[in-house]
């Protein structure tokens, strides 16, 4: 059996959850998902989402999806598509935290603290209350369950114009690194990928005036969602992040594992200021690693998994 026909036999009869469902690699992933034979509840605060369930439905020709408009800036609102899921299929195993929005201008031209606010609250706030409600639903009911976290290489490289989208997906990151020790009953991972060609990167300027973007483009949004199926159905996987460019296979980040022995090492041997300056190089050569990896060009032939 191939690692793809694996991970489509561990999730069809899954029950998922992708929210930023209307559009984009939410809507593509909830695609790919009930085309694997999972029952999937599409969640996102455009109404538009529930034509896409029906289209979808009417695409496999049966009734694969279902559908709940939510604002996630609302605690309230996540517990109710949660809450929603099970009324609607008794219970759930898969959330995908795909919602996320990206900022319009740099955070030092804004005149206020609004969108800073809505940035912080959708794409980190939301998916770090979605997976606490979630890990605390399958403890008590003793099911096994999966949670995947859209992040992005904006978590992983400094972006001095996109200051409060880079944060969050850099704690996002962090944060599913954290959640390694809640496996193997539930397994946490997360992508970070290179731009894809969705309408929250193409319609942002401040991406497209990224020199990156200028010089390689934009990904194809399937590799994203091959790099995700991977990420939920290969239980090899556990609080691990998937690093997707456009011309590499998916690569798993092992950037926290590695500086976290350096810092435990020297925290315990009281060295921190020796080796501060090799700290520093560690992090340089982490950026030209990513940096390398984004760059490498598009093979002819590309993998499936």
């Amino acid at each position: 059996m191939s690692n793809l026909e694996t991970y489509k036999s561990n999730i069809a009869g899954k029950v998922a959850i992708v929210t930023g469902a209307a559009s984009g690699l939410g809507k593509k992933l909830s695609e790919r998902l009930a085309e694997y034979d999972a029952q999937v509840l599409l969640v996102d605060i455009n109404p538009s989402v529930e034509q896409v369930s029906l289209e979808i439905n009417a695409h496999l020709s049966r009734n694969a999806t279902s559908w709940i408009v939510s604002d996630l800036c609302n605690l309230q609102d996540i517990q109710k598509y949660l809450d929603h899921a099970i009324q609607t299929y008794g219970h759930y195993d898969i959330i995908v935290n795909n919602a996320g929005i990206a900022n319009e201008q740099s955070l030092f031209s804004q005149p206020d603290s609004t969108e800073l606010d809505r940035i912080l609250a959708l794409n980190l706030r939301a998916p770090m209350e979605a997976t606490r409600i979630a890990v605390q639903y399958f403890k008590s009911t003793g099911r096994k369950g999966i949670i995947l976290n859209a992040a992005s290489v904006g978590g992983l490289l400094p972006i001095s114009i996109m200051e409060s989208y880079g944060t969050t997906k850099a704690g996002l990151i962090f944060f599913t690194a954290t959640c390694k020790s809640l496996a193997p009953q539930v397994r946490v991972n997360a992508v970070a990928p290179y731009f894809a060609d969705t309408p929250l990167v193409a319609n942002n300027r401040l991406v497209q005036s990224y020199p990156l973007v200028k010089q390689v483009g934009l990904m194809l949004p399937e590799k994203v969602i091959k790099a995700m199926v991977k990420a939920i159905g290969d239980e090899s996987l556990a609080g691990d992040t998937l690093m997707v460019a456009m011309g590499a296979k998916p690569e798993k980040l092992t950037f926290y594992d590695s500086i976290s022995l350096h810092v435990t090492s020297y925290i315990v041997n009281g060295t921190v200021n020796r080796y501060a300056t090799a700290l520093s190089s560690y992090f340089a050569r982490a950026l030209d690693s990513i940096l390398g990896y984004i760059r490498k060009p598009v093979p002819h032939k590309q993998s499936q998994d």
